[in-house]
Formats: C-alpha cells, structure tokens, sequence
C-alpha cells in the first residue's frame, strides 16, 4: 500500500487483543504501517518485531481515554465472543465517527446479521473470520469476509491483510454459517466425539498411545490441539450456529447407517459407499493421501535415542523462549533510551559503555564455561542492532561499532 494518498485508515484499535485472533490482528494491522491500539481486560504486551500499544481495559465500560481514542478511530475491530460484543456495543456507538469501520471476528455471523438488519448502525459493518488460528502464520491462510455493508474503508482493509499474504473470500453471513457447520461444526464435533469414547473407555492412555498406529496419533492430536483452547470457542460453533444442528445429524446418520451395514452384514452396500466417497475425492486424493503420509510421518514413535533428544530439545526451547522474551525487554529499554537521548547532545555511540557491557558480560561468563568468542559475537550483534535503533529514532551519521571500538571485537570472527 506504499505511496497511496487516499487511505482513510491510519489507526486501528483491536478488542480481544490478548487473545488469539485479537493478537494476530494487531500484528498483522501494525505490521502494514498503521497505528494500533489493542485492548483486553487482560495484561498483556505486544510481542517483538511488531509493534502496538497495548492497554488494560473494559469495551463494555470504556474509560475516558479508551472514548477518546475510539471517537478519532477510523477501523475498530472487535475480536470476543458474541456476548461481550452484543454488551459492549451500546457503550461504544456513542463514541464512534460515522466513518468508522466496525469489524466483528465471531465464528457464527448470523445473530450479528440480525442486528445489523434491525438496528441499522449508521458505521459500515463488516465481519471477518480468519479461518486459522492465531499462532499459525497468516501466510497464505484463508479468511472469510462478511461485507453487512460495503465500504472503502473495507475495501482498504481486505487489501491490507492480502498484501499480508492471506487468500480473502466473500460469503453473505447465511452463506458463512452454513459453510462453518461443515468446515467447524462437524469436524470439531466427531474429534470430541472420538476424545470422550476414549475417556470413557477402561483402557489406559498410556497403553493406547503405545499401540498406537499413525491415524489414530493423529487424531488425538486434533483432540490435544483443541483441548488447548477456551471451551466456549466450541460451545459458540456447536450451539450458536442455526446450521449446527443439521450438520451434526448428518454426521450422526452416517454413523448410524455404518452400524448398520456392520451389524446387517451389508458388505456390497459398504463397498459401493466407499466407492462413492472415492469418487467424490478423485480430484485431490492423490494430493490429499501424500499430505497424509506426511502427517503419519510426524507422529510415528520415536526411538529410545529421539525420546531422550527430544526432552532435551524440550528444554532447550524452553531456555529459547526466554531469550527470546529477554532481548525483547532489552530491546524495549533501548528504545526508551533513544527517546531520551533525542534532544540532547547525547550520541548514540558509547565506545566506554560497549566496553563496560562485554568486559562485565564475558566475566560473568568465564566461571560458567561461557566461552569469550561467544560473549564477544553475540553482544556484537546485540549492540550493532540497539545502536541502529537508536539511530531510526535520533538521526544523523551513522557509524559501525566495529569503526568505533574495534578493539573490543578482535577475538572474534564477526571482523
């Protein structure tokens, strides 16, 4: 969207920010240049490399600042359930500018449809679905659009989250429900189905699973994946959507005619429905079926050697994550320091500080057998980086840290 003069969003503000599709949004929005605000009741920070501001607070009660903000908003996003949305709404109204762009995230349309027909709100209302979740990458992931009412402020958002590499599709809410109670409803419905058969049976898990062949692994993964999430994620599909029910009894009559064929004997009625369901599948079996072996792959039982690597790797990860979570803080603070030295004759480059900060590090890390090289070449790397910061923020003349404390450096291989 570079260079284009007739952008009507510059700031979002996202509800639900601290949950999976509020935070993926306010990721993804921030990363095409505008401002956003994300807010949830619960804390929460925004996660390097994107960038927001992110507030504590209640949409259904907005606080002062929070009408503020939400009367100069150009897109509001709202990324919860449908009750805390149908509460919350009342509140906010009497803040919005009639140009403002109203976003909905619910997995059921229909409801939110009514209103919009009944009450016609005066902002454009749109909905969205990503139909991912959050902590997978956006990159070529589908996300249903629901255009109440048609807008350019939409039009400008759908091509932001395309250049973002998501693939847009336009449904009508009837058309969206009715598709999810395939897509959602059924599928979600026979992997629960499969996970309470197991509880309820006498056998143990620790014995199935190392009996266990590929397809079985492989859904009771779906069932730890979904276990992962809020429950009410699926209560909302499986009870709010009008085109649950009968989805589900299809599903439920397809059980029920199998039992039949086993229990009758019906051996040519079995084979003739699997050749239909064949049939039904030849343009992507082939595909399909090797994505499969894939999966299978993934989760065959590793050996005595992979276990043991694989507690290990474990931990590594863990310690990972903390570095990770670390150098962002610091990175945060570097930012801070940048603001105040703005202003100030202060430079950027402190060749006394940098030999301060390896000299204390790398004699922290002697009696931990933390080689120097390593000390060297990683804080090098790290201060390389803040001092750049600093230079987006401050301006000026740029200079190397190996031009300026070369000395510092000199066991290393980053010369």
């Amino acid at each position: 969207m570079n260079g284009r003069t007739d952008l009507h969003i510059r700031e979002a503000i996202v509800v639900g920010a601290a949950g999976s599709i509020g935070r993926m949004l306010c990721e993804q929005l921030s990363a095409t240049g505008l401002n956003v605000l994300g807010v949830d009741l619960a804390p929460f920070q925004a996660q390097a490399p994107y960038r927001y501001e992110a507030r504590q607070g209640d949409i259904r009660a907005p606080s002062k600042e929070l009408c503020q903000r939400l009367a100069t908003a150009r897109l509001l996003v709202l990324a919860v359930s449908e009750q805390v949305l149908f509460e919350a709404l009342p509140a906010l109204m009497a803040h919005l500018p009639l140009d403002c762009l109203l976003v909905e995230t619910l997995s059921i349309k229909g409801n939110f449809a009514t209103l919009v027909r009944d009450v016609a709100l005066p902002q454009s209302v749109a909905g969205l679905n990503p139909m991912f979740s959050g902590d997978l990458s956006p990159q070529g992931r589908p996300v249903v659009v629901v255009p109440y009412q048609a807008s350019p402020a939409l039009d400008e958002l759908t091509e932001r989250l395309a250049g973002r590499g998501m693939r847009l599709f336009t449904l009508t809410a009837q058309q969206h429900d009715e598709t999810m109670a395939l897509l959602q409803t059924v599928g979600h419905s026979l992997v629960l189905a499969f996970g309470h058969t197991l509880a309820d049976s006498a056998v143990s898990l620790t014995q199935l699973l190392e009996l266990a062949p590929p397809p079985f692994k492989v859904m009771l993964c779906l069932v730890a994946r979904m276990m992962t999430n809020h429950p009410d994620v699926y209560w909302e599909i499986q009870a709010g959507n009008h085109a649950s029910g009968a989805a589900r009894e299809q599903a439920r009559a397809q059980l029920q005619h199998l039992d039949w064929q086993a229990a009758a004997q019906a051996h040519d009625e079995f084979l003739a429905a699997t050749g239909t369901l064949r049939d039904y599948l030849e343009p992507v079996q082939a595909h399909l079926a090797a994505h499969c072996r894939q999966l299978f792959e993934v989760v065959q039982p590793p050996t005595t050697v992979d276990a043991a690597l694989g507690s290990q790797r474990a931990r590594i990860d863990h310690i990972d994550d903390q570095l990770i979570d670390l150098l962002a803080q610091r990175l945060d603070i570097v930012r801070e320091v940048a603001n105040a030295k703005k202003g100030s004759a202060t430079a950027v480059m402190q060749p006394d500080r940098v030999r301060q900060v390896v000299a204390r590090c790398t004699a922290r890390g002697a009696p931990l057998d933390v080689p120097a090289e390593l000390i060297e070449q990683l804080y090098h790397a790290i201060i390389e980086q803040s001092c750049q910061i600093e230079y987006d923020v401050i301006g000026g003349p740029r200079e190397t840290l190996l031009a300026v404390t070369p000395e510092v450096f000199s066991q290393t291989g980053v010369r």
